[in-house]
């Protein structure tokens, strides 16, 4: 395959603005890269798409934040492989790739945009586990990841190579 034909692939594999949104509106684990000293640092996050940002709850003082007050750009992966591995099947993903600027805002309104995450990933019932409790009383910062670049294939949409 040449790289022309790799791109024609990718062109042909990229998802529309509406099968990201519908993507993104399922819960799903996001990883999210900052720099830190000049270095990637990834963490799994949950998210909240609101049909242009990626929204991330975060306690204030952990290294992610930290970074991101220094340096904001940021990217984040949220993908899905639908087949098995071992099988050409485990080539069946999906993913939406996003590299951004992050603006940080406090939390406000008693936290609840960590409380409103907590409950659309582990329901409404896990707001009384001490855990969570715990987790979404620290102070938080809401990080608003306002994309610069969007890359994203449904490998589905594709006929197989030959």
């Amino acid at each position: 395959m040449s790289a022309k034909d790799l791109r024609k692939f990718m062109i042909a594999a990229a998802m529309s603005k509406g099968e990201i949104d519908e993507f993104l509106s399922v819960p799903r684990i996001a990883r999210m890269a900052s720099i830190m000293d000049g270095k990637p640092h990834i963490v799994p996050v949950w998210f909240y798409y609101d049909g242009t940002n990626i929204i991330v709850s975060t306690p204030k003082d952990t290294r992610k934040a930290k970074n991101l007050q220094n340096n904001p750009n940021v990217s984040i992966v949220i993908d899905v492989v639908e087949g098995k591995p071992g099988d050409l099947s485990f080539l069946n993903g999906k993913a939406v790739i996003i590299e951004g600027i992050v603006e940080i805002r406090d939390e406000i309104d008693n936290n609840s945009f960590a409380r409103k995450t907590y409950e659309r990933y582990v329901g409404k019932a896990a707001l009384d586990s001490p855990f969570v409790q715990f987790s979404v009383n620290m102070p938080r910062y809401m990080l608003v990841i306002k994309p610069v670049k969007i890359i994203s294939w449904d490998f589905n949409k594709v006929p197989p190579l030959e």
